[in-house]
């Protein structure tokens, strides 16, 4: 197994750690918690672009890379949106206003289906295109989606353990930050899917299809 593969894999290894991180909310090391599984949410993100980087570099890329790491981001982004459900339903409630935590936990949850929903349809979405032989290039609403994804989960995270430290009000500003920051992902999530249907109308058609684009990154979807 290459380099590229085995950060692929210890990508794959950080996420049960990850979501054991965030479940410890036992004794002292609660204040702390979310905080450690910031940084292993932070590393293993990393991997992503690392491993991609290096595969292209040292022309490494296989098969076996490709799906797992496909599979990789996937799991990681959407165990992560899952959790953020359960942190601000079960953990953290008093963040704000009984009414105004329930809507915020409420827009969580559809934020979450929406994304994860998306990334199914994208990955039937690129089969099916590549067995017509069209590769789907990375758009940059795509692109924007998953920036703003990545960095909402982490801003998001930290809230719980400030306001077990009693600094609620950095709670609050750090809590809609990643908020607005989700509500953007999932906007140029809608969008990205809307362009991919209008610019690749052939991939649900039943003739041939022989065009073909380079694709621009190596993955748009965990997005």
């Amino acid at each position: 197994m290459n380099i590229p593969n085995r950060l692929t894999m210890t990508r794959l290894a950080l996420i049960p750690v990850f979501i054991v991180l965030v479940f410890l909310e036992v004794g002292g090391f609660a204040r702390i918690n979310d905080f450690i599984a910031v940084v292993v949410f932070g590393f293993a993100s990393f991997t992503d672009f690392l491993d991609g980087y290096l595969a292209r570099k040292w022309n490494m890329v296989t098969d076996f890379g490709k799906l797992i790491d496909s599979a990789a981001d996937k799991l990681l982004c959407c165990s992560a949106l899952i959790l953020l459900i359960y942190i601000f339903a079960v953990v953290c409630t008093d963040l704000f206003a009984p009414a105004a935590m329930f809507a915020m936990i409420i827009c969580l949850t559809v934020f979450a289906v929406i994304i994860i929903c998306r990334e199914l349809f994208m990955t039937a979405f690129r089969s099916l295109a590549a067995s017509r032989n069209v590769i789907i290039a990375a758009d940059m609403p795509g692109k924007i989606k998953a920036a703003a994804q990545m960095f909402g989960i982490v801003i998001i995270l930290i809230a719980p353990d400030l306001a077990a430290f009693g600094l609620t009000l950095a709670a609050q500003i750090v809590f809609i930050a990643g908020f607005s920051l989700l509500a953007l992902s999932v906007l140029m999530a809608i969008i990205s899917f809307v362009l991919y249907l209008v610019k690749y109308p052939d991939v649900f058609t039943d003739k041939p299809v022989v065009k073909a684009e380079i694709q621009s990154d190596k993955n748009d979807d965990c997005e």
